[in-house]
């Protein structure tokens, strides 16, 4: 005769197996949607037809947002290309491609004042505004406690609250056409990484101000996207000569205001890896296109996607894209395991 005992975990094993079974039919079927709407949207893309309709573009002088204007331009899009600094190389080149489709304007996205004018341009033309990609951004490496509350300000100014500012300007306009918001984040913005929290807080802001604003858009047949570019450090400027130079002066910033206890727990030495760190091999070229070519599909497509992981590297498969899409489902050991071991630590 079989015991109680025996008879309970044998009840329990079949109800384990039962839920395991039911669990794992759950995740096939979610696996099964997931690949089939991939299929569907690469099968039947439909594009927008946004006639004359501009799209403004902010950080134009470099990286991504230089590529992005001048590709929606060839594309047959009519351009405003945010800029600097109109004396900046990049913008001359854009400078030299002016025409009635092909606008590049002053616009510091942390001064009321630039976007202000940049509005009142766009709204002069007559010709309606389709869509806003927000890509201006500045890096600012540094842990926590070597970082002043000043450049966590100063970078959140351009990344987060510059990104607000214009968001909040063209909106109406962008409501009156049904258009598009695509804000461009970073596979960092899905995870945390040691000694870049000044940078990374605000990838987190663009976040969860695009999920938000998505909700809140949706009555009015507006979408809003996020692009989460990976290991593209190749295709960008933000570890370009200039940039450095401004890396450089942040880290001897934080050096000269830390405490003798910081600067003694830390050492120089660890503030200059930091910087060696940085240091990008442009001498290996980068096509900036998988995420040019994101960007467009957010714009046009009849059904864009809220979220838009690009992987790139110079590897077959970038670390830091695949983490950006599992993070969430991990526990706290597990990714801070690898974290530390992507990341070196």
């Amino acid at each position: 005769m079989v015991s109680l005992e025996k008879t309970c975990v044998l009840c329990f094993i079949l109800l384990y197996s039962y839920f395991v079974a039911i669990y794992w039919s759950y995740l096939l079927v979610i696996l099964a949607i997931y690949i089939a709407s991939i299929l569907t949207r690469r099968n039947f893309r439909q594009k927008v037809d946004i006639g004359r309709k501009g799209i403004v573009v902010t950080g134009c002088d470099s990286g991504f947002g230089h590529c992005l204007a001048k590709r929606l331009y060839e594309w047959g899009y009519t351009v405003y290309a945010g800029v600097l600094n109109k004396q900046s190389p990049g913008a001359k080149v854009l400078i030299s491609r002016q025409s009635d489709r092909f606008h590049v304007v002053k616009l510091d996205v942390t001064k009321d004042e630039d976007v202000q004018q940049v509005l009142e341009y766009v709204s002069g033309t007559g010709q309606g505004l389709w869509a806003v990609v927000n890509n201006a951004g500045i890096n600012l490496p540094g842990d926590v406690e070597l970082a002043t509350v000043d450049q966590y300000q100063r970078c959140a100014d351009v990344n987060l609250y510059g990104m607000i500012r214009v968001i909040k300007a063209f909106l109406p306009l962008i409501r009156k056409s049904k258009g598009r918001v695509v804000n461009v984040s970073s596979v960092k913005g899905r995870y945390s990484w040691p000694c870049n929290s000044v940078y990374i807080v605000t990838k987190h802001g663009i976040e969860t101000l695009s999920d938000s604003l998505r909700l809140e858009m949706k009555k009015f047949g507006v979408n809003v996207s996020v692009i989460e570019p990976g290991a593209y450090d190749e295709a960008t400027a933000i570890s370009s000569p200039e940039q450095m130079i401004r890396i450089r002066r942040e880290l001897d910033h934080m050096w000269d205001q830390a405490t003798e206890e910081v600067r003694q727990t830390y050492g120089r030495s660890y503030v200059d890896a930091i910087y060696k760190a940085l240091k990008v091999d442009f001498s290996r070229e980068m096509s900036a296109d998988p995420v040019i070519n994101a960007i467009e599909d957010s714009l046009v497509n009849v059904t864009p996607q809220p979220r838009y992981v690009v992987g790139g590297t110079f590897y077959v498969v970038d670390k830091l894209a695949v983490l950006a899409r599992v993070y969430n489902f991990l526990p706290e050991s597990i990714s801070d395991w690898i974290v530390e071991r992507l990341n070196g630590c």
